[in-house]
């Protein structure tokens, strides 16, 4: 087995019985956390600074979504009402993506369809959800190194 599969294999075991076997029992929402978890992983960053990008861009992604409703609404509530926030704070999301602490724009898109997606749209219940995919994220990172400098040498 090659080095980084070792590092991967670790982390993902640690992913799965940390946020699945927990997430329901503390009432959180699995999908939510494992899309921000994902987000970590994805931002290519490690340690903090994918946390903090994770957290950063996952909850303006959460408060683009809230205010695509709300101005939807403001405007009518019709669907040509919602095409039109949509696309105003999409431009808005991309545009962020030209600042260095949100600049990962996947990481908003999270956040945003997290919203979208969340029944009653249960903002707090996203944004505890959403932090504790991040915190997973960084814990299974350390945790997978912990065990990749355990256990790899033996292996290989």
């Amino acid at each position: 087995m090659n080095s980084k599969l070792i590092y991967t294999l670790g982390t993902a075991a640690v992913t799965g019985i940390l946020w699945g076997g927990y997430s329901g029992a503390i009432g959180l929402v699995a999908w939510a956390g494992f899309a921000s978890t994902t987000a970590y992983f994805a931002t290519d960053m490690r340690y903090l600074s994918g946390f903090f990008m994770t957290i950063v861009t996952t909850m303006f992604g959460v408060g683009f979504a809230w205010l695509m409703l709300q101005g939807a609404e403001i405007l009518g509530g019709s669907d040509a009402a919602y095409a039109l926030a949509v696309g105003i704070f999409v431009m808005c999301i991309v545009l962020m993506g030209q600042i260095k602490w949100t600049g990962y724009v996947p990481g908003i898109f999270v956040g945003t369809y997290s919203l979208f997606a969340m029944p009653d749209n249960n903002v707090p219940l996203l944004v505890l959800s959403l932090l504790a995919g991040a915190v997973l994220g960084l814990a299974c990172d350390w945790l997978g190194k912990a065990l990749f400098v355990k256990y790899a040498p033996k292996i290989v």
